[in-house]
């Protein structure tokens, strides 16, 4: 059988060392967000809410959506989680009667903040011995990437 699969070492295959950082990555997060009563989703979308509103921009929730690539069901289902435990509120908006405007609580920022702060320290923790500028050019070459194939993807379907 002439197999042009080579399964040697999976530590030398992007694919598995971008797969295996981020599932380490979301459980260290995971951990961090729990202990402020967060879900990584209800902390992501919090987090966007956070970041919009200090560019005083209107956030609906399909933007929120689209931002964290959330669907738009589950966004307004996490978004009443989040509105129940006090952290957002949200309202008609008075530009679209039919689209919901959100916003966020003395609470939510507080909260936001601290599991910011949080998440941050970790990071830095994680980092100290790399390269982190030459890191983050790299992501960005990578994100662009997928950005840009995403986007051929989306035109030719």
């Amino acid at each position: 059988m002439n197999s042009k699969c080579s399964l040697a070492n999976p530590g030398d295959e992007i694919g598995y060392l971008i797969w295996k950082i981020s599932k380490f990555w979301q459980r260290g997060k995971h951990k961090i967000v729990d202990e402020f009563g967060l879900t990584t989703s209800q902390f992501e979308l919090l987090g966007a809410i956070y970041h919009m509103s200090k560019l005083e921009m209107e956030t609906t929730q399909i933007i929120l959506s689209q931002e964290t690539y959330i669907d738009p069901m589950t966004t307004s289902t996490i978004l009443r989680n989040l509105e129940k435990k006090g952290l957002i509120i949200r309202r008609e908006s008075k530009m679209d009667t039919r689209a919901r405007v959100v916003g966020i609580t003395e609470s939510g920022t507080e909260v936001f903040e601290k599991a910011i702060t949080k998440l941050k320290e970790s990071q830095t923790g994680l980092f100290k011995d790399i390269d982190t500028d030459s890191l983050k050019i790299h992501l960005r070459a990578l994100l662009e990437e997928i950005e840009r194939l995403n986007k051929l993807n989306s035109l030719n379907n």
